[in-house]
Order: structure tokens, then sequence, then C-alpha cells
């Protein structure tokens, strides 16, 4: 079987290694601009979630997260758990009270208890929330292990100007130098997905949402943990640097245009980070703009949709869902099933 897929990110790696793990001969069509995988905080987490479906696709990709790290154990992916005290009082209570009738795993620490696990950060709030199943992923250089572990054939540098059709069947793509055949077309081309549906009259409105990562120059002090603060997210990448989200709740950040300087960007954000962390002053290294695939509706697109064999798979967060997003796709193309019911609420006919 011939599978096509366009889009070399995050999500179209994970489609692409499950395909030809099942036997699929798969081409990869990237058309070489950055993707929304380059530009990820790369927290994989269902302590952030927009109903309980939602909440329970989370999961059940984080557990495929795990069973991907077990298969493949030097992937970049790693289980280090999250701390969280967006809120304190009040709000935390609820926020433990809530994930603990999903069932999730949540540990509520004192001061001096998330202090033994993070020593290196000062002023730790007086209650904090421990997710321990939640990981830390290095997205584009998981999405590049995964097409290079996939086999799938990779062409990079080529736009994707259309899907191919004939009587309701999908024939290929189409390209500036001509047809790509294929009998299965995987859309997963983050924002420029609605571009290449709309040659077939299928519809997919998305809204305009960047986000802002600030790195740092390397530290000596550890972080082992991602930290869910007041001010935003930060976490430590294996060389050292610390990666931080410009907002706060960037997973639910809704702004639509970013209107600060890069440096003015830089200096709010160690504004908050400076005094979090044990050591010399941090100084800001890059400040980088991504913008996140984000349906109209804020949650995901998974699924065959317009002539038979086209499928789509666009959606934020896509660090966390790519893993089971990569199984799902790849059983429904291979005709294997068992995923409709988690799938459902997150159909393209929703938009049709």
């Amino acid at each position: 079987m011939k599978v096509a897929i366009v889009g070399g990110g995050i999500i179209g790696a994970s489609i692409a290694f499950q395909l030809s793990r099942s036997g699929a001969q798969v081409t990869v069509i990237d058309a070489g601009q950055p993707a929304a995988s380059a530009t990820s905080f790369g927290w994989v987490n269902a302590s952030f979630y927009a109903d309980r479906a939602h909440h329970e696709l989370r999961v059940a990709s984080m557990k495929a997260y795990q069973q991907l790290i077990q298969d493949v154990p030097d992937l970049p992916v790693n289980t280090c758990g999250a701390l969280w005290w967006e809120s304190q009082g009040e709000g935390l209570r609820e926020m433990q009270a809530s994930l603990g009738d999903l069932g999730y795993s949540v540990e509520y620490l004192t001061r001096a208890q998330s202090h033994v696990l993070e020593p290196d950060i000062k002023g730790l709030p007086a209650e904090v929330l421990r997710f321990p199943s939640e990981s830390a992923a290095e997205a584009g250089a998981l999405a590049d292990d995964l097409l290079a572990l996939s086999g799938a054939r990779i062409i990079r540098g080529m736009v994707v100007q259309g899907i191919a059709a004939t009587h309701d069947f999908v024939r290929g793509v189409e390209t500036s130098v001509g047809l790509i055949e294929a009998g299965h077309v995987v859309i997963a081309a983050g924002t420029g997905t609605p571009d290449v549906l709309a040659s077939v009259g299928v519809k997919l409105p998305m809204v305009t949402r960047p986000g802002v990562l600030v790195t740092t120059k390397p530290i000596k002090a550890k972080i082992r943990s991602v930290l869910v603060t007041p001010h935003g997210e930060v976490r430590q990448l294996p060389d050292g640097r610390l990666l931080a989200s410009a907002v706060a709740n960037h997973q639910g950040d809704d702004a639509s245009s970013v209107t600060e300087t890069p440096d003015e960007i830089a200096v709010r954000v160690l504004g908050w980070l400076n005094p979090m962390i044990d050591g010399d002053p941090l100084e800001w290294d890059a400040v980088a703009v991504g913008y996140r695939p984000m349906p109209e509706d804020g949650l995901p697109v998974i699924g065959e949709v317009g002539p038979k064999g086209l499928h789509v798979a666009v959606m934020h967060s896509g660090v966390t869902l790519a893993a089971i997003t990569g199984e799902a796709v790849s059983a429904e193309i291979m005709e294997q099933g068992g995923y409709d019911g988690l799938l459902a609420p997150y159909r393209p006919q929703r938009f049709q």
C-alpha cells in the first residue's frame, strides 16, 4: 500500500513511523518550511485539557509515548514529571480535585517536599502539585528520529499544490514537478493544511495562534521537572539551556499577534526567571516565534474526509498528541480499527 504524507513535523513523522511498521510504503513530502515542532515547548501532558474526552485523548497519547520509548529506548523523550503552581489555595485544591476525579496521577507537595525535588529553585510556593507521569520531548529531534527510523522516502523542499483524485478516490498529490501517486494521502502540514485540503473542497477553518519561546544561555543549575508557574512554563534542555514560554498558560493562550519586540519579550521573561533560579544572572540566547496549528474550535482534527483515501491530522498540542495520532491514523489506513470511540469528537466532518 502506497501512502503519501504531506508534512514532516512531529505528527507526520509519527504517522510515517507507525505506517512503515505496519508494512505500508510511505513517502513524506515536506515543503522545507519550519514546522511547529521546531518551536514547541515540548511538554507532553494531560493536566491541560478542554473537556473529559480531550483529557482521555491526551492520556492515551501519554501511554502511547511510554510504549514508543519502550520500543525505541533512545528517543529524546524524558518522563521527568511536572511541578504546577499556577494557583495557590482554593485554585490549587480545585485543580487537584478535578484531576483526581478524572483518575489522573497527581501529588500534593509542601514547599519542603518540592525543594527536595528541585533544590536549585528559589522561592518555591507553600503548595505545589506534581504530575509524575508527564514528559518533556525534544520535538524537532524526535520528529527527525522517527522519520529516520521509519525508513520512509522523504522529499524535502517540494510544495504540494493540491490533491489528485478521480471518481472520488485519491490518486496522490500534485506538486510543481508532477503527480506523486498514492492510494492514501495524509495531510499533516500544520498551518498549511487548509490550503491543501481546499483543492478538493474540504474545509478546515483555523485561527492564528503565535507562540513565543525564550531560550537562555546554558546554566549550572539543574531543573529536573517541567515547571508550570503563574508567569509561564519553563524547563531545562539537555544542553543546560532553559526554555521558557513568554506567556502564562501558553497552551491556552488565545492571542492572535505578537506586539512586543524580541528584546522586550526576553527582558520580561528573564524578569520572572532570574529570581527563581539559583546561581549567576541569566542571559537570553534566542527568542523564537512559531505558529501553532489551531483548528477554529481549538480541538484536534483527525480522520478521513473528502475523496476516499484522504486523511487529515492537525492539532495543538501536536507534541502531546503525536504518539496516539500516529497509532490511530496508521490503524485506520491499514483497516485495523480500534480508535473510533477515542477519535469520535475530532473528525473533520464537523466542519463540512
